[in-house]
């Protein structure tokens, strides 16, 4: 059993399972539609090839940050066994996409200058070791941190809070350059969709214009570089997806929500009751929430499902194949992985339910494809 800090109701709860669900690359619009049995659909004409993919009843697997978020560990801890790849690079979403993930998800941030960038932290830090925010630096600056995959090229190192709250350098075994936006639709295979999450500091400061500026940057290369690839949206900020769908009726755009396991200032942000709410006020089509207020709670899936809405999950039990399959087993329609192929053949039935320790290749062993 699963230790997730709270009771776990295994047995069977009502759900809804998704009687057709398309996953294809959305040229024109996606549209959320419910059948007579109150069951979602998710449509798209694909227009990359002829024939429309579609499957029934689809779960889908979302590669975090790739092929997985990067632990700083203190100095002089023992490594990780996996192979760490460098989170939020062309690398990592590539090998998520070879490891057949439907979609990779990364973070947006817009720099100084107005280009989004992808990067997850609230801030950067630089051998100097003062933290910056993206919205702080020009890309310029950004291009000149972390590792480059030119030879010619010099940078500042990087350094990131370490598991203790200290600051440790952050440095991983397979290592890419940082990207921005643009490049991510230049280089990542096509077949694989995009989940875009705009990122916002958690403290409620980001003023609305700030919001705005965001919003605007990232879609204008949306508009002018997806040609065709499956997109989704999803924010924590309970603003920022309002004037999101706004602004935007292309593509479904999802609240994120940690389901009540932290307490923000902001009540939207406490609850997946509230985070309905948010949807059914800013005419939203999803819901991630973090996978612990779900397994503690069954009955919020068809909660969820009865308001029209896609229900997808995000944490580190949905690394744990038990975890991933009691979700699919209660209508959950996707999860956010690190271990993508481990989860890829679990949520598949090519393999039996596997925890991240027994289905972790060693470091040395690991198939990076590229």
């Amino acid at each position: 059993m699963i230790d997730i800090g709270g009771p776990v109701i295994w047995g069977s709860t009502q759900y809804f399972d998704a009687d057709e669900s398309t996953c294809a690359a959305a040229g024109s619009s996606w549209n959320v539609v419910m059948d007579h049995s109150q069951n979602l659909a998710l449509r798209a004409d694909y227009q990359m090839s002829p024939e429309t993919f579609e499957t029934s009843s689809m779960f889908v697997v979302v590669g975090h940050r790739g092929c997985g978020k990067n632990k700083v560990l203190p100095q002089g801890s023992t490594p990780e066994t996996r192979l760490s790849i460098r989170e939020n690079t062309i690398t990592s979403f590539n090998l998520a996409s070879k490891n057949e993930a439907d979609f990779v998800e990364f973070d947006v941030q817009v720099t100084k200058d107005g280009i989004p960038i992808i990067f997850h932290d609230d801030v950067i830090v630089a051998e100097d070791q003062i933290p910056r925010h993206i919205r702080e630096i020009t890309l310029e600056e950004f291009r000149g941190m972390g590792p480059q995959t030119e030879s010619t090229k010099v940078s500042k190192s990087l350094y990131r809070k370490a598991v203790d709250g200290s600051i440790a350098l952050w440095t991983t075994d397979v290592e890419d350059s940082m990207c921005i936006l643009a490049e991510a639709f230049a280089e990542v295979q096509p077949s694989t969709g995009f989940n875009i999450e705009l990122k916002f500091g958690d403290d409620g400061s980001t003023t609305v214009e700030e919001l705005h500026r965001v919003i605007d940057a990232v879609l204008q290369d949306v508009r002018q570089l997806a040609n065709g690839r499956m997109i989704y949206f999803s924010s924590f900020h309970p603003d920022a997806v309002q004037i999101l769908r706004k602004k935007m009726s292309l593509y479904p755009v999802f609240f994120l929500t940690n389901g009540g396991s932290q307490t923000y200032n902001d009540p939207r942000r406490n609850s997946i009751e509230a985070a309905i709410e948010v949807c059914r006020e800013g005419n939203l089509q999803g819901i991630v929430s973090e996978v612990k207020a779900v397994l503690q709670h069954p009955a919020s899936v068809a909660l969820v499902k009865s308001q029209g809405l896609f229900f997808f999950t995000y944490g580190e039990l949905n690394n744990f194949g038990e975890a991933v399959l009691k979700q699919k087993s209660w209508g959950i329609d996707g999860v956010i992985v690190d271990h993508v192929l481990e989860m890829v053949r679990v949520a598949r039935q090519q393999e039996e339910p596997a925890s991240p320790s027994s289905a972790a290749p060693g470091r040395r062993t690991v198939p990076v494809m590229y």
